[in-house]
């Protein structure tokens, strides 16, 4: 079964994501931001990062950049941008940035399942 973590600072929005997750049998893991995010991923090597982008301190660039600078399997691993920034322009920054897809608040439960399925398979 795959592991999803969650990297979000906002409890809501964390707390919806863990919802979806639960809901559907998702293994997860959550990070209340960037930095503990980090270390989480690199610890424990989830099948996929689910990562906001406005974090205070450690933000969602800074995290996806220490993140594929991992070692151990560690910079492989694909991470899902996560924003209320929807803009085309936002998302191709995203995407240039080395995000492997975007989901946009507010969520949409098919979105996230989506975005899932078609990265994990």
């Amino acid at each position: 079964m795959p592991t999803i973590l969650i990297v979000e600072d906002n409890q809501m929005n964390r707390e919806l994501l863990e919802s979806i997750l639960d809901f559907n049998g998702i293994a997860r893991l959550s990070a209340d931001g960037g930095a503990l995010g980090v270390r989480l991923a690199l610890s424990e090597l989830p099948d996929l990062v689910l990562m906001d982008i406005q974090m205070p301190e450690v933000d969602g660039y800074e995290a996806l950049s220490r993140i594929r600078q991992g070692s151990g399997g560690a910079a492989d691993i694909p991470v899902v941008a996560v924003t209320g920034n929807a803009t085309s322009g936002d998302r191709e920054k995203m995407l240039n940035h080395g995000f492997n897809d975007v989901i946009t608040k507010p969520y949409m439960v098919e979105d996230v399942l989506s975005v899932i399925k078609r990265i994990l398979g």
